[in-house]
């Protein structure tokens, strides 16, 4: 089962690479347009509480989708009561965001004053980015409705076993945002922007209605919403704690944009481009290792398999880890070209490239607590405990304005990124530590060798990288772009393979497991 679920997930993270490719030359796209400016705050401002739903709610991991991967699990093989239930939260969750939306229009103002006060600045610049922000708001506000339904059908198409649309449907809004900027840039206003993410969002939501239909789903739809669905009280009762947890984990976002507000111009959307080559990787091996085993991880624990589900969970863990460890050391070796490379350019200049720089690396040390945290939480979402997420969530929020005060005012914007490092590493402690007190110990003291060895091996590629930049800085100024590409990706390959090769003599089964599958694509 497991050796099939890896299959998917090879599939699954092709898949998402090419979505990501294309959002970083979105990236670029908006960087050469709009720099690190006001137009670009406000419009990653406003992306807060509407774009920021459609990745937190509505994306693949995201509480709607869990929720429904965790209910729709257990009564897929009923086609009728799948039906009923599908109509029902489909519905409900229609009128329940369409109510926050309104809402969040009726305060437009008073909302975009809080999460981004611009405190320090005079008031022309304070009024201007109010301005720009509110109008990105109001543009954006449908998104709030589309996450729900979207996380909703991308659940139902894992569950039936449709992985496609789930995972390239986020290409839609890159590609609709590129259009729209090439279309009508207006670098001062950025309307572009926000229409464009919400066409694209639209998109997104429609491509997933082929998936419903293959499963069969819509011949048993019922409306009987009087009628009490235990389903349905199911899946309620797992998505309130589930949305309080992202929306927590959210909050330290809403703090650090506060924070943000009172910087240097450019600070926040800096922190946005930094975050963005930080999922670029991330976002990869989380969506093709956590798509196809979070299912998996909800039937061992329906079956009360609890030894499949300890050992399922660190299998993914350790893969993650033998994945994550040199691309966040090399990331930390080539931070400043690698920014200088693929943004700068138009709008985005030197002082861009070294603030954004900055705060990729104090945002590296998250990496690895990142992944193993994702998959602890949904370990414990299969069995139905939302709670334990939500309440340490709620307990990292204090944590978080605590550091920020501490180190904004030393190290300003990049000691809010590494502030959240630091956040993250203590939530994926503390979410080991509770969970060892739910099922029991996963067994790290079984794999402490294996990883070790992958720290040893790490460590290698960090002294060969650091003689690697230090000859790579002579020659990188004087070259022209497609020369630093190319010495770039060639100090990527170099250093990986040193990685790889290293690993595969020191017999590190995830190297193993990797060599064993690329021959048998060659043999067949």
């Amino acid at each position: 089962m497991n050796r099939k679920l890896f299959k998917i997930a090879g599939f699954v993270g092709i898949i998402t690479v090419i979505s990501k490719i294309v959002g970083l030359l979105r990236d670029l796209v908006i960087a050469k347009f709009y720099g690190t400016t006001i137009t670009a705050d406000a419009y990653n401002f406003a992306y807060l509480l509407t774009g920021n739903a459609l990745i937190l709610l509505g994306g693949l991991g995201g509480p709607f989708h869990s929720a429904t991967i965790a209910t729709l699990t257990k009564i897929k093989d009923s086609a009728k009561e799948s039906g009923s239930f599908l109509i029902k939260i489909v519905i409900s969750t229609f009128i329940a965001l369409s109510l926050i939306t309104l809402a969040v229009i009726c305060f437009k103002n008073q909302i975009v004053h809080f999460i981004a006060p611009a405190t320090g600045h005079d008031i022309s610049y304070q009024e201007k980015l109010w301005h720009l922000t509110t109008m990105q708001l109001e543009i954006m506000s449908p998104l709030i409705i589309i996450s729900g339904l979207l996380g909703i059908l991308c659940g139902v198409a894992n569950v039936y076993g449709g992985y496609f649309w789930p995972s390239f449907s986020p290409v839609l809004p890159s590609i609709a945002i590129i259009c729209c900027i090439l279309i009508n840039p207006e670098p001062k206003i950025g309307i572009a922007l926000g229409v464009g993410t919400v066409i694209g969002a639209i998109l997104q939501l429609l491509v997933q209605l082929p998936d419903l239909l293959k499963a069969g789903l819509y011949e048993n739809l019922k409306l009987a919403l009087i009628k009490k669905q235990e389903a349905v009280s199911s899946f309620n009762h797992f998505l309130g704690p589930a949305i309080l947890s992202t929306s927590i984990g959210q909050i330290t976002v809403y703090i650090d944009s506060f924070f943000c507000s009172g910087l240097q111009e450019g600070s926040w959307t800096a922190t946005i481009l930094a975050n963005r080559l930080i999922q670029l990787p991330l976002g990869v091996l989380l969506t093709s290792f956590l798509v196809p085993f979070f299912p998996r991880f909800s039937e061992l624990a329906n079956a009360k398999n609890i030894d499949g589900l300890k050992e399922t969970s660190i299998l993914v863990i350790r893969s993650l880890w033998f994945l994550t460890l040199p691309i966040a050391v090399y990331l930390f070796l080539f931070a400043k070209p690698i920014v200088e490379i693929v943004f700068q350019r138009g709008a985005f200049d030197e002082r861009s490239t070294l603030l954004t720089s900055s705060i990729l690396i104090a945002l590296l040390l998250s990496m690895v607590a990142y992944v193993a945290r994702d998959t602890l939480t949904r370990v414990f979402y299969s069995f139905g405990n939302s709670r334990i997420p939500l309440l340490i969530a709620i307990f990292s929020i204090a944590l978080k304005i605590i550091l920020n005060i501490v180190l904004v005012g030393k190290y300003q914007a990049p000691g809010i990124a590494f502030a959240t490092s630091l956040v993250t590493l203590f939530n994926f402690l503390l979410l080991g530590f509770m969970l060892r007190k739910e099922i029991g110990c996963l067994g790290w003291l079984k794999h402490i060798r294996s990883l070790l060895k992958m720290v040893m091996a790490t460590f290698v590629m960090y002294l060969f990288g650091l003689l690697f930049i230090n000859i790579f800085s002579l020659y990188f100024q004087n070259c022209n772009f497609i020369s630093k590409a190319i010495l770039l990706s060639t100090s990527f390959a170099v250093c990986f393979l040193l990685y790889y090769g290293l690993s595969l003599t020191l017999r590190v089964e995830e190297a193993k497991k990797i060599l064993e599958v690329v021959k048998n694509k060659i043999i067949n």
